[in-house]
């Protein structure tokens, strides 16, 4: 989505770190006004792709999903949260944490000044707030369904969700082959640009909340779309290296990663393609989990299952009703992670729906031309949330 929306838009701090770095919220009102005497709006709390490395509040909006809620009624929030490296996942937990806390406080008030008589000043209805994000972007949704329980989240929307699957060869093995998602190379981790993101760095990185996309333009080799912000291949770097998940938990030595792979039996190298991506088996998986609740991993792993990775926190009339939408072609993120979260949904018995999309890559959902196709389907993935916010609107 363009961030020049003709939506009367707010940008506010919802939080300012220890270090002194402000971390921001846009808010754009709704195109529709709710009833005359009435000034809280239901509300979708979006968070950004990029890998939990790149990205903004102000990019990678998708257009279907801004246009489809705020047609209907909703404030549309995009929040910024701190990056990895040198953050970890704990830092942006912390972040989602701190941003619920603030846009659930009954005293926040929304000021649109360009906004219609209807839509100057509004609050948020602090029971009708649903959540939701793309790549990791959905990982940071799913920490707001881990976390926040007061009030909790009313629906959650993962878009080729990060995080649903941690115990496969996507995350916990060494590549062989280059990611073929937006990386178009195999990434070369002594180059300098790299240098200076990976553990141990030689000075460690500066804490952002935001970089934003760049690219290298007509006359690079590789094509004018090759990313020039290096922090945009991070995440395909550290998940041809299998280390990810070390800079997720911060456990570089001994690294979480490789504890992990040994410990459920995954291969010590593998392929992007999905075809060749292994999963452990359900039988390692349990010991795993069973043995970090007495002594493997020591009571690190324990924190990490427990305070970052959702497939270990779904709990029956605590979680969320979720839905997914994934492209059933996507090397950038398996559909194995959403399918499996769907899986686990299902055996707690809490509302969910699933779109495997047929054909369909990463980002799909940005192609020019795709509401021509997915129009019906991004309409179903709207109408859940609906249902799930505002449950007495339907009635």
């Amino acid at each position: 989505m363009s961030s020049t929306s003709p939506l009367p838009k707010t940008t506010l701090v919802y939080k300012t770190t220890k270090e002194g770095l402000d971390i921001h919220i846009d808010a754009w009102a709704p195109k529709s006004s709710s009833p005359i005497g009435s000034d809280k709006r239901p509300a979708f709390v979006y968070f950004h792709g990029g890998g939990l490395v790149a990205g903004a509040r102000d990019v990678w909006i998708p257009e279907w999903l801004f246009t489809r809620l705020t047609e209907k009624g909703y404030l549309f929030i995009s929040a910024d949260y701190r990056l990895i490296p040198p953050s970890t996942g704990y830092d942006i937990r912390d972040d989602v944490k701190d941003l619920w806390a603030y846009i659930t406080n009954p005293s926040l008030k929304l000021s649109f000044p360009e906004g219609d008589e209807a839509n100057k000043e509004l609050q948020i209805d602090v029971d009708a707030i649903a959540v939701g994000g793309s790549s990791a972007g959905g990982y940071c949704a799913y920490l707001a369904a881990m976390h926040c329980k007061s009030p909790k989240p009313k629906a959650l929307v993962e878009i080729y969700g990060l995080g649903g699957q941690i115990f496969s060869s996507f995350y916990l093995s060494p590549k062989t082959t280059a990611f073929t998602t937006q990386s178009l190379e195999w990434i070369d981790p002594s180059s300098p640009q790299y240098t200076p993101y990976q553990h141990p760095y030689p000075t460690p990185p500066a804490t952002l909340s935001q970089s934003h996309p760049t690219y290298a333009g007509p006359d690079h080799p590789l094509g004018p779309t090759y990313p020039s912000n290096p922090r945009m291949q991070l995440a395909w770097l550290y998940l041809q290296q299998a280390t990810l998940l070390d800079y997720i938990t911060g456990s570089h030595s001994p690294s979480f990663s490789a504890q992990m792979r040994a410990a459920v039996g995954l291969p010590a190298s593998a392929g992007t393609a999905a075809s060749e991506t292994v999963v452990a088996s359900p039988s390692a998986q349990d010991a795993v989990v069973k043995a970090v609740e007495s002594s493997f991993a020591g009571a690190d792993a324990k924190a990490h299952f427990r305070e970052l990775f959702p497939q270990f926190n779904i709990t029956k009339g605590e979680w969320p009703p979720t839905v997914f939408l994934h492209g059933k072609e996507d090397t950038g993120l398996p559909v194995g992670d959403s399918e499996h979260m769907f899986r686990l949904l299902k055996a707690k018995d809490v509302p969910r729906e699933m779109y495997r999309v047929e054909g369909e890559e990463h980002s799909f959902d940005y192609k020019e031309g795709v509401e021509d196709v997915w129009g019906p389907v991004f309409d179903a993935v709207v109408k859940f949330v609906d249902n799930h916010t505002l449950p007495e609107a339907k009635a």
